[in-house]
């Protein structure tokens, strides 16, 4: 999903969401959708348009059960920093209602 901001130099928004595959852990399948939204470079049309900052944000729904993390620091967690390294996005939110 994109949100593009209707004026130029307004935050713009890249959420991915995923539901887990058989076998697959909620962590598997940030990492999975936080790879598609950089392979497939869906900031790259926000950007154009003039949006600043670009937040990409990946979700994943189990039942009533997500998570939600920023792409930065999913995929940060792969490229050398320290794993288990708290950010203010580690937290696993429960949803108390879905529509």
């Amino acid at each position: 999903m994109l949100v593009r901001p209707l004026a130029p130099g307004r935050p713009g928004v890249v959420l991915e969401l995923k539901v887990p595959q058989r076998g697959e852990t909620p962590e598997q399948a940030l990492l999975a959708a936080a790879r598609q939204v950089r392979n497939r470079r869906y900031a790259v049309e926000l950007v154009a348009a003039g949006a600043a900052p670009v937040h990409e944000l990946v979700a994943v729904f189990d039942g009533k059960r997500a998570w939600v993390r920023l792409i930065d620091e999913v995929l940060g967690a792969k490229d050398g920093h320290a794993p288990g390294q708290s950010t203010r996005a580690d937290v696993e939110y429960i949803v108390v209602r879905m529509w």
